[in-house]
């Protein structure tokens, strides 16, 4: 199977490459795109505005490489306060928004109709698009690509994506130089096609966080959506992926849906139209400093003095969204067999499942959360003890983060059993917090696999017997092997944190598409620090 290509070793590099990548944030400016901006407003009564800091990855990991450098960042208007903030910068002639003082980040939002942004977000993007990167659907049943999803595509995704795009361009206009354009995931497949047909020389790159299926299952879409999100994708300069086999799955697509793409394999490029998409993977991770500060920060120490009710001589924790493709029905599942094939562990180990409700305006994911509360009552009541007070599952609802993190302190088992995951990074947090040599029982559909499987229990996800196998295995693992594994993964986390991530991206931003290689093998060739096209592009 053809692998994807690291970057070819090249002697003394890394001076000039440190150097070229401080040039770019010092003579380009960065564009960061995504469906969910880092900032979100509130409009109070008085007139002013309050703004709350979202603390995703891509938030942290810009805030801590380039926010000296205020970065522009173009996302969707979420909330009321959002669209009210883009109005009255529309109204005062304020190209951007400045956030922080000085300022972090300058925001462009842009703004849709309700009902187009539904079909966009809630009818394409989720599920349509999550559910089959995330292998989800019944194929026998659904989906149904009928006249509202054609619909939807059309007046809804495609058109929110031409918005975005605009909104790119727009910022372009105000920027001195070529900026550098970085794309965000699942909900903009299109949007680099639209800013290359009016900006040729845009420097372009996209990240996809989550999976990327393989052309068979694509065909669950029709050509025409399939061969569009391709070639919007082939629109950029760099596509960057969490694991190979994913980047391998994109080229695979693009060879078996784009006419006439030329995929090279060797050194992970697509050719189209004259241009070269370099295909890359960037695992995503976390930040440690900052996950440490929250974990043992004030609020989570608060939540230190009632955790340890849930505790039990023996302690399995999973910390996830409830939605399907986290696979948490089985999980419990797999938990009722060893309890069932291990009685001597009943009454000594307690499963905490701290679960936040997710996107429960889909169908889909009402359905799941009913499922798993009715296997969690199920297994509760065929092992409870009404004597002793003992009930073996402890369901812990609601978006809480330092709670969660507060509990990854003490675990001895940690379960991520995903059915497919781009990363997980709870397996990350987990690995990093943990007081108590735990173990990590990992999925192999889980991306974080490919960096943490070596000290890892690896399961397969419909595995339910196996899974109850590795619980057993876990719990009774001797402590010299359960700390040489926790302290195996503790030091791969700190490695490899998100500013990594993000500085690897740049990297090959330099690397290939500003040219600091060589002209032959890039896009664009720097001059006086503005893109310029060589003869291929």
């Amino acid at each position: 199977m053809p692998s994807v290509s690291p970057l070819p070793p090249e002697p003394d590099a890394d001076r000039p490459l440190l150097d070229g990548i401080e040039r770019v944030l010092n003579e380009r400016e960065l564009v960061i795109v995504s469906n969910r901006g880092p900032v979100t407003f509130a409009h109070q009564d008085d007139g002013t505005f309050s703004a709350r800091k979202g603390s995703g990855g891509v938030v942290t990991a810009v805030t801590a490489v380039a926010s000296e450098h205020q970065p522009i960042w173009i996302a969707a208007a979420m909330t009321d306060g959002d669209r009210i903030r883009a109005e009255v910068a529309r109204r005062e002639g304020e190209g951007l928004i400045d956030f922080g003082s000085p300022p972090e980040f300058r925001l462009r939002f842009v703004v849709t109709e309700p009902d187009r942004y539904h079909k966009y977000y809630n009818v394409i993007s989720n599920p349509l698009l999550w559910f089959l990167q995330h292998y989800l659907w019944d194929t026998p049943r659904s989906p149904d690509i009928t006249h509202e999803i054609w619909d939807a595509w059309n007046d809804g995704y495609v058109e929110v994506n031409r918005l975005f795009a605009s909104e790119v361009l727009a910022a372009c206009e105000e920027c001195s130089g070529e900026p550098v354009v970085m794309l965000q995931d699942y909900h903009l497949y299109l949007c680099a096609g639209f800013i290359r047909k009016q900006k040729p020389n845009a420097v372009l790159q996209h990240f996809v966080h989550i999976p990327w299926p393989d052309p068979d299952y694509w065909r669950l879409l029709p050509l025409a959506m399939r061969r569009d999100i391709c070639e919007g994708m082939l629109g950029n300069d760099i596509v960057g992926f969490q694991t190979q086999e994913h980047a391998r799955s994109f080229m695979y697509t693009c060879e078996a849906y784009v006419e006439s793409a030329q995929i090279d394999y060797s050194s992970s490029r697509v050719t189209w139209q004259g241009r070269h998409t370099e295909v890359r993977v960037y695992p995503i991770s976390i930040d440690t400093a900052s996950v440490r500060r929250t974990a043992y920060g004030k609020e989570a120490r608060a939540h230190d003095r009632y955790l340890p009710n849930y505790w039990n001589e023996f302690t399995v924790l999973r910390v996830d969204r409830a939605e399907p493709s986290k696979n948490i029905v089985r999980g419990f599942q797999a938990f009722d067999r060893f309890l069932e094939a291990h009685k001597e562990f009943q009454g000594r180990v307690n499963f905490v499942a701290i679960t936040v409700p997710s996107r429960m305006d889909v169908l889909e994911y009402q359905d799941y959360l009913d499922d798993v509360s009715a296997v969690v009552g199920r297994i509760n009541a065929k092992y409870a003890n009404v004597e002793t007070g003992w009930q073996p599952i402890h369901l812990i609802m609601g978006e809480n983060y330092p709670r969660a993190l507060a509990a990854m302190k003490w675990y001895d088992v940690l379960l991520v059993n995903s059915i497919i995951d781009g990363m997980n990074l709870v397996a990350k947090e987990g690995a990093l917090l943990n007081e108590r040599n735990g173990v990590l029982i990992l999925s192999e559909g889980a991306g974080a696999v490919s960096q943490l499987g070596d000290a890892a229990i690896i399961i397969a996800p419909a595995d339910v017997e196996g899974t109850a196998d590795a619980i057993f295995q876990a719990l009774t693992m001797p402590l010299d092997e359960r700390r040489r594994r926790a302290e195996a993964l503790r030091r791969s986390v700190e490695v490899d944190d998100v500013t990594a991530w993000f500085r690897d991206q740049i990297s090959d931003i330099v690397r290939y598409a500003t040219g600091l290689r060589t002209g032959q093998e890039a896009n664009l060739v720097v001059e006086t620090g503005r893109g310029a096209t060589t003869a291929d592009a």
